[in-house]
């Protein structure tokens, strides 16, 4: 039976039918699969949004079934989809059928090929959801999060509310484990200013099992955030 490794994934190129015609895109985006888990990220240009979701994966008869937990918009529960997913020597090859959008489009096939990410495992892998934020910034509130991590790669959605408005942020980038806990994390893509100019040591813990805890200084604030395997 066919299978993908785990792994951090990131796309080399699309291939979209539609109307019948064929065009070849090109965007940055990661996918991590890990312990059972997906999550994926991008800047859809033709959404003017952002681009992220993250649930299970899980293979039944050859094809793997991926189970939306969350996304850009908040909590998913009720849907799953298959995915046609080859594998290949440099990562895997993804076929979509009939795919529709929001605004009536649909594409007959669009075909993604995907190259895995050079990157070891780590302690900290899995999908992991905030559970607790402490920080001194009295601004930012109602913070959520989530974050996976796979592959030597990370990836994170975050919304909050500063100073009462709304705010949405997702980033990806490596996840470089030091010595006692210390974590390099430097960005790739994202929504933030220059973020991929972004480097930043974290400091992790685990806390048994199902629960992890992480440290790190932001504009002069220490924060430590409380995690719970989702």
């Amino acid at each position: 039976m066919k299978s993908l490794s785990d792994g951090a994934y990131l796309l080399s190129q699309v291939t979209i039918t539609e109307n019948g015609e064929t065009s070849v895109q090109l965007r940055d985006q990661i996918k991590i699969y890990t312990q059972g888990k997906f999550m994926f990220a991008f800047d859809n240009e033709s959404t003017g949004d952002m681009d992220v979701g993250a649930g299970n994966a899980t293979w039944v008869n050859g094809v793997l079934l991926e189970e939306p937990l969350v996304n850009h918009d908040g909590p998913l529960s009720g849907l799953s989809f298959d995915i046609t997913i080859e594998p290949t020597e440099a990562g895997f090859d993804q076929v979509l059928h009939g795919m529709t959008y929001d605004d009536g489009r649909v594409l007959e096939t669009m075909v993604e090929v995907w190259k895995r990410a050079p990157g070891e495992p780590s302690p900290y892998d899995g999908l992991w959801k905030l559970e607790t934020r402490q920080t001194d910034n009295p601004e930012l509130t109602d913070f959520t999060e989530t974050k996976m991590i796979g592959g030597g790669h990370f990836i994170i959605l975050q919304s909050a509310l500063f100073k009462g408005e709304k705010i949405r942020n997702f980033g990806f980038g490596t996840f470089d484990v030091k010595e006692g806990g210390k974590v390099l994390e430097s960005g790739m893509t994202g929504s933030w200013d220059n973020y991929s100019e972004h480097k930043a040591e974290v400091v992790f813990q685990l806390i048994g099992d199902n629960r992890m805890a992480q440290s790190f200084t932001s504009k002069g604030c220490e924060v430590t955030q409380i995690y719970v395997r989702m």
